[in-house]
């Protein structure tokens, strides 16, 4: 099967996305997805602004929701045949499933050959690896799991990015009903940590950012207390946290904005014997300073978490099906912009008025 892809093309910092078109031939050995919705992802923003690396010329964009647009001969994650027409969502990464690291270490996101859609240089079979565009062609070793008619687009497109993190990253260090837990973020990544606190017995999840809007937000999902660090110093928080755990402080916190007095904060903040997630220290010279005294007379778990292993894809697209009655998932998306359009799509997302700016290629 012979197609007419459209792409945007990205080739540096300051410059416009080049839309343009190339052909592509996809046989039943490929899985060739017609993108129906893409969100811009902070890393994209990185990307763009030049504080992340990036080969050039890239077509970027992970976070994309899609339909099976060709026969192939693969299945999906749980088994099931893919056809013609199928809505999927996929791992952001493609793994060997051999190598040391995909087998022993159980990390396949640590993969020695790993492939990460939207972070390659579009060229040869890799012209097509990056959702701002109207095709992708997925690689082997991709996990892609089918959508459940009961969800939208807009409710499921950032969690092969977005929502898998926090669900490996929470799963790794380890959750517990009744606990008291304190998020450092309020972007995407922290309202999803928010309310799958929630719905895993956390009676106590406060959340801390600068921004009134994006605390507001999450209230809605899940968050029993809200603190902006420009309002109250991290002696005040850390106060009212004990005020609210009996003096105790957090049992874990979870570090997902990347700034570098997040993991300090959260690391003063924690109970004795609490725990530490840092998920988003995801740039070069990522320097913190860390009063280590906290983190060895308190007995302070502290774990990094990168990406994911993919059956946190499958486990946040349950999730997503069983708990959006309960919250409002769609809304966290924004504006959507056509392809064409991307520019003014990645401006609009740079002055961060929503979590999440959309760009739906068909329209």
């Amino acid at each position: 099967m012979q197609i007419l892809a459209q792409i945007s093309r990205f080739h540096g910092t300051d410059i416009p996305f080049e839309i343009c078109e190339v052909p592509v031939i996809a046989t039943p050995e490929d899985i060739l997805i017609r993108v129906s919705l893409a969100t811009i992802c902070g890393s994209d923003l990185h990307t763009v602004s030049g504080r992340r690396a990036a080969p050039t010329p890239c077509v970027l964009g992970h976070e994309a929701v899609g339909t099976i647009a060709a026969p192939t001969q693969h299945r999906s994650a749980t088994g099931e045949p893919l056809l013609e027409g199928n809505r999927v969502t996929w791992s952001l990464m493609a793994s060997c499933g051999t190598c040391d690291y995909c087998t022993d270490r159980n990390l396949p996101q640590k993969c020695e050959t790993l492939f990460k859609y939207g972070h390659a240089r579009s060229e040869g079979s890799t012209t097509l690896s990056g959702g701002f565009a109207t095709h992708i062609l997925l690689r082997p070793g991709t996990a892609v799991y089918r959508i459940p008619d009961s969800i939208t687009d807009e409710e499921v497109v950032p969690i092969n990015c977005a929502l898998a993190t926090v669900v490996n990253g929470l799963k790794t260090i380890g959750t517990h009903p009744n606990e008291a837990a304190v998020i450092h973020g309020a972007g995407m990544l922290g309202i999803y940590a928010s309310c799958y606190l929630r719905e895993r017995g956390y009676e106590t999840v406060a959340i801390v950012d600068i921004n009134d809007g994006r605390l507001e937000i999450a209230k809605r999902f899940g968050a029993t207390h809200t603190f902006n660090a420009d309002k109250l110093s991290t002696a005040e928080i850390d106060t009212a946290l004990k005020e609210l755990t009996n003096g105790r402080g957090a049992d874990l916190g979870v570090e997902v904005s990347g700034v570098t007095s997040g993991l300090p904060n959260l690391i003063e903040w924690s109970a004795i014997g609490g725990r530490c997630l840092t998920l988003g220290y995801v740039y070069p010279n990522a320097h913190i300073s860390v009063d280590a005294d906290h983190l060895v007379r308190k007995c302070v778990t502290l774990r990094g978490v990168h990406n994911y292993h993919y059956t946190a894809l499958g486990d946040s697209l349950r999730f997503i099906e069983e708990s959006r009655r309960r919250y409002p998932f769609a809304e966290l998306i924004g504006e959507t912009y056509p392809l064409v359009e991307i520019n003014a799509a990645f401006a609009a997302s740079k002055r961060r008025d929503a979590l999440r700016i959309a760009i739906a290629p068909s329209l």
